[in-house]
């Protein structure tokens, strides 16, 4: 991607403060821990984000330049045993429909518009062997040439600098900056040469940026101090006689009431004219959105715990509050929004708000697209799918 996450520049404040907003998330859906540098995809190719929609896996993965990869989430769901996959019927390789023709091939399958889908992008996607239908694959093809030619006439372009970049960390992190090893793996992965893998990466970042562009979700932007709850542990002989549960409840309220006490002087504080963005980067327990004068970016439904999220979705614009969480208490100021927003954060369409925008106006959007280009008779399959596989049989 053009913008790696773990480069905190000006082009990236949304980003992080879009991380620092995942501090007092709800726990299932938090991110890594405060100052971990997050792996990116160096490279997506043909549009990962559009085809994994419907689970057709094409990508992958270089390691991030300078970062260690995250730990894989945990799962807090029992797995089960491993399957058996012996007891299991095995089917013919024979009945297998395979590609027909090699990746390298530049004989076109379909015109649209100026534009066209090649047999080579077909043969490196098709997966033989999986349920991957290619009636659907080449349909996917067609909307990913579709969304390449919109986006020229928007002015949207790939950033050259950035893409030869991601060739450059390619070529040493897969095969350590020889050039010879280099082409042997972008055989291996059915690009064949760098020309064509800086083609790939180009459509993906273009195809990226539209997605972003078109996916749209409702978003407001704030700004938080945070007082923290850190409750301390009973105190021995003090409240002897009381429970160890009663001695906790009698401790949180104490400690729940000073932290009250200290945000509403903050509150006082602001509403008679002090600085919130200083008095966020001094006080608040939110270290993150802190350095950012307490910044929370723009953010959608659904990211915050209900208490945050039904304050500035509730709040006018200027309006400040005092919320309390499960956290702390939180000082809100609503900054803008609620407006509806395309997304800033390639992130987000990790989350489940991004997933449900994605799903809700980017593919109507791809599939009006279509739709249009039918109309006027700008799409003309020269191959159908059903010549773009066979059997081994019959290859």
């Amino acid at each position: 991607m053009s913008d790696e996450r773990d480069e905190w520049n000006s082009a990236d404040v949304d980003a992080k403060q879009r991380e620092d907003a995942q501090s007092f998330q709800d726990e299932d859906e938090r991110h890594e821990p405060e100052g971990r540098p997050r792996p990116r995809l160096a490279i997506i190719v043909s549009a990962i984000l559009v085809l994994a929609l419907v689970g057709t896996s094409l990508a992958f993965l270089v390691p991030p330049t300078g970062a260690p990869p995250a730990p894989a989430a945990e799962s807090a769901l029992p797995t089960a045993p491993p399957l058996d996959m012996s007891q299991f019927e095995q089917p013919d390789p024979a009945d297998l429909l395979v590609a027909v023709g090699v990746y390298s091939s530049t004989e076109v399958i379909v015109e649209v518009g100026d534009g066209a889908v090649l047999r080579g992008d077909f043969v490196r996607l098709y997966q033989p062997g999986t349920d991957t239908d290619p009636e659907l694959l080449l349909n996917q093809l067609i909307q990913i040439e579709l969304v390449i030619q919109r986006a020229a006439t928007e002015g949207v372009a790939a950033d050259a600098a950035a893409i030869a970049a991601q060739i450059e960390e390619i070529k040493v992190s897969q095969a350590g900056g020889d050039e010879a090893q280099f082409l042997a793996f972008l055989d291996q992965i059915q690009v064949g040469s760098e020309p064509n893998l800086r083609r790939l990466l180009e459509r993906d970042q273009i195809v990226e940026q539209m997605i972003l562009k078109y996916t749209t979700l409702e978003q407001a932007r704030a700004r938080h101090i945070l007082i923290a709850r850190d409750l301390p542990p009973p105190v021995a002989g003090e409240g002897a006689e009381a429970t160890p549960d009663e001695a906790a409840e009698a401790a949180t309220a104490a400690n729940d009431a000073a932290l009250q006490a200290e945000a509403e002087e903050l509150l006082r504080q602001i509403e008679g004219g002090a600085d919130f963005a200083a008095l966020a980067q001094e006080h608040s327990d939110d270290p993150g959105s802190g350095a950012e004068g307490g910044d929370l970016g723009w953010a959608p439904r659904g990211l915050f715990v209900p208490p945050f999220e039904e304050a500035i979705f509730s709040m006018a614009v200027g309006e400040r509050r005092l919320v309390e969480t499960d956290y702390g208490f939180h000082i809100i100021e609503l900054l803008e929004g609620p407006a509806l927003r395309s997304l800033d954060d390639p992130g987000l369409l990790q989350s489940m708000p991004g997933q449900m925008a994605f799903a809700e106006t980017f593919i109507p959007w791809i599939e009006s697209l279509q739709a249009e280009a039918e109309a006027s008779q700008r799409i003309k399959i020269l191959v159908p799918a059903t010549e773009l596989v066979t059997s081994p049989a019959g290859s």
